[in-house]
């Protein structure tokens, strides 16, 4: 397989089918409420509707990377993404919450195919500052979509209801589904395939220790991310009394902030290296939390919390093309196995961050910059131990 069949029109499909599960994550999330009048059922139950799809991806990144470095990417690909239209258009009319939270884990486990085997395929095809490029452009989607699948979603059920995004999820894991069978060729071949034990894949893997730092760097930089998206919307709704539509403009300017980040280090890991890149943008984060966390000293302000909020989440869009193009780096021979492990890391880090932020109290965004500034630091030190062997 070489560089030239995979195109433009290829690199776009991955990137939509790597950003597909984080959609239906929290796409319906502006319809929860109504949800939960409709099925009759608690809030607490609601809300675990999302919890299965984290932990579906999860799950499904483990099973389905190794799978694939054995038959090859197109047939778990194509699985997964019919698996995924299925359930979405299934959970239209699920008539309770026991079997919708049942269709969202099924959602989430289809949906990780996506995100695990877009990643592979890159690092089939690509090496050094093209696998750099390609994964950017991936990541940029994936980072994007969890921040802006809530604006989204409300215009969704502002102009109709709650089961009408998953009837948008259908359509267009459909049209993913038409675009793999048509327009994505095998990258895996079948010799390379045959030679890989993928019981011992993963252990392999975290014996290396640059991919297992790059790992857990990508992991803390994802938990930074999740700790704004679980606790921004109780600071801006709550302590600052933000309509809903000005609560979606703040998402989507962070999430335009995080797009244009994203496409500049893209641009200068061209010049002066992904790893070089990567540190420099882990340090404006960090300077961006350190000013979040010392504007506690004042009377809360919105534009001083805005402000240096923006700066600090925009700034991780440069981290996360450049922190999983690094961890695979070298991971050809284990590439399905290798973005299943950076996968599963970040999806069960989104899984517990909302409830740690939770758990430190609501009077307050105290509890969400602290653990923004925690988290960039952790992603820090195992960069500076992946690049110089601290």
């Amino acid at each position: 397989m070489n560089e030239k069949k995979i195109g433009r029109l290829q690199i776009i499909l991955l990137g939509l089918l790597n950003g597909i599960a984080p959609l239906a994550m929290d796409f319906y999330l502006p319809g929860l409420p109504a949800l939960q009048h409709d099925l009759e059922t608690s809030a607490s139950l609601a809300q675990i509707t999302m919890t299965a799809t984290l932990f579906g991806i999860a799950l499904g990144q483990a099973l389905i990377g190794p799978w694939s470095d054995h038959i090859g990417r197109r047939r778990p690909l194509i699985a997964g993404m019919l698996l995924f239209t299925l359930s979405s258009l299934a959970i239209v009319f699920a008539p309770n919450i026991w079997l919708m939270i049942v269709l969202r884990f099924i959602q989430g486990l289809s949906g990780s195919a996506g995100i695990v085997l877009s990643l592979a395929i890159l690092t089939d095809v690509f090496s050094g500052p093209a696998l750099t490029k390609n994964v950017t452009i991936n990541q940029t989607i994936n980072g994007v979509f969890p921040v802006l699948a809530p604006v989204l979603g409300g215009i969704v059920v502002g102009l109709a209801d709650w089961q009408m995004t998953f009837w948008v999820l259908t359509i267009t894991s459909f049209g993913l589904l038409l675009g793999v069978v048509f327009f994505l060729p095998e990258t895996r071949k079948p010799l390379v395939a045959q030679q890989i034990v993928r019981s011992t894949a993963f252990l392999k893997l975290l014996q290396n220790r640059h991919f297992t730092r790059m790992l857990i760097a990508q992991a803390a930089i994802m938990a930074t991310l999740f700790t704004y998206i679980a606790g921004s919307t109780f600071v801006l709704e709550k302590n600052f009394q933000l309509s809903t539509t000005a609560f979606g403009i703040i998402y989507a300017l962070n999430g335009a902030g995080m797009a244009v980040m994203t496409y500049i280090s893209g641009r200068i890991a061209r010049h002066i290296g992904a790893y070089t890149t990567l540190g420099w943008f882990i340090k404006i984060a960090i300077g961006g939390a350190l000013l979040l966390v010392g504007t506690l000293a004042f009377s809360p302000n919105l534009w001083l919390f805005v402000g240096t909020l923006m700066l600090t989440i925009s700034a991780l869009g440069g981290t996360f093309g450049m922190s999983m193009a690094l961890a695979l780096a070298g991971q050809r021979e284990h590439s399905g196995a290798a973005s299943a492990l950076l996968g599963v890391s970040r999806y069960l880090v989104a899984g517990i961050m909302a409830p740690v932020v939770g758990l430190f109290g609501e009077t307050s965004y105290a509890p969400m910059a602290i653990l923004m500034l925690v988290t960039l630091l952790v992603a820090y030190l195992f960069y500076r131990m992946s690049r110089y062997g601290e």
